[in-house]
């Protein structure tokens, strides 16, 4: 199974904001606008806004919550913004691009890509942009390849925003990891259960049930990011690197001016992982 369909079935059990025309839906969106705000009174996002246009590219876009509202107010301030949004789920793009006309007036342009093959767009990006907290999607391995081609799509002095939440402090040092645990209890009743750990790629498998929904378990492997290592990853790539605190451990980190000193063609996994699907 590819990383696309192992998506839209883990998103099939797992409570997320999806659907844009949903009441959590507005809800989040209207939370999101507030975020976006909070970037465009950055310092390096101002300087970029000078310009008048602005070239953004999402990656992981899923429904566009985070590129559709940044979209929306730049140009509250005057400033055209032209949106590129990837994913892996063919549903999600959909959605993106019939919700996108209706609130920002005007179609953008959707591709079903791997956010680790953004450079294989062939554009160069003012902002390259990834919402919704999908770093857990990537081990460190994938989030090595994601950054390198995250420099390849941005201009010079482009900027890399990632949303991030801390969670080796939410969730190991505060809620402490749970087994077993009750996701949501709402629309949905997704319980999951702790069921295996990679050490080679340090992600902890779960598997997922909608318990209103019975069906067979979905797996869904995952890597508990920290804010402090996300950011050290990203400086590795870029040039200077920021934080912009949203709420409690939730932050964007920002890179900008890629280094471009290892591009994603250098990148060969190693013998270790190639029997896990590693090229």
């Amino acid at each position: 199974m590819g990383r696309g369909d192992r998506l839209t079935q883990f998103y099939s059990v797992f409570p997320w904001f999806d659907d844009p025309e949903s009441e959590r839906g507005k809800a989040y969106f209207e939370v999101t606008l507030g975020f976006m705000g909070k970037l465009l009174e950055h310092p390096w996002v101002q300087e970029a806004c000078a310009r008048g246009r602005l070239k953004i590219l999402e990656l992981c876009g899923g429904a566009g919550f985070g590129g559709i509202a940044l979209a929306k107010r730049l140009q509250e301030k005057g400033v055209e913004a032209e949106l590129a949004l990837t994913d892996l789920r063919e549903g999600a793009l959909r959605r993106a691009a019939k919700w996108a006309k209706a609130e920002l007036g005007r179609e953008i342009e959707t591709a079903l890509l791997d956010a680790r093959e953004a450079h294989k767009l062939g554009e160069k990006f003012d902002l390259v942009l990834m919402y919704g907290l999908s770093t857990p999607h990537f081990d460190p391995w994938d989030l090595v390849e994601f950054l390198a081609a995250a420099g390849e799509a941005l201009g010079d002095g482009g900027i890399l925003v990632i949303e991030e939440s801390d969670r080796r402090y939410r969730i190991f040092l505060t809620a402490g990891y749970k087994w077993a645990l009750a996701e949501a209890a709402d629309e949905r009743f997704t319980v999951s259960f702790h069921t295996g750990y990679d050490p080679y790629r340090g992600t902890v498998k779960r598997h997922y049930l909608d318990l209103r929904a019975p069906g067979a378990p979905v797996e869904m492997e995952t890597f508990m990011w920290g804010l402090a290592e996300v950011a050290a990853f990203v400086w590795c790539f870029f040039g200077e690197v920021d934080l912009v605190q949203l709420r409690n451990e939730r932050h964007f980190v920002l890179g900008r001016g890629p280094r471009r000193r290892l591009s994603p063609e250098d990148l060969r996994r190693p013998g270790l992982l190639r029997s896990d699907g590693g090229r």
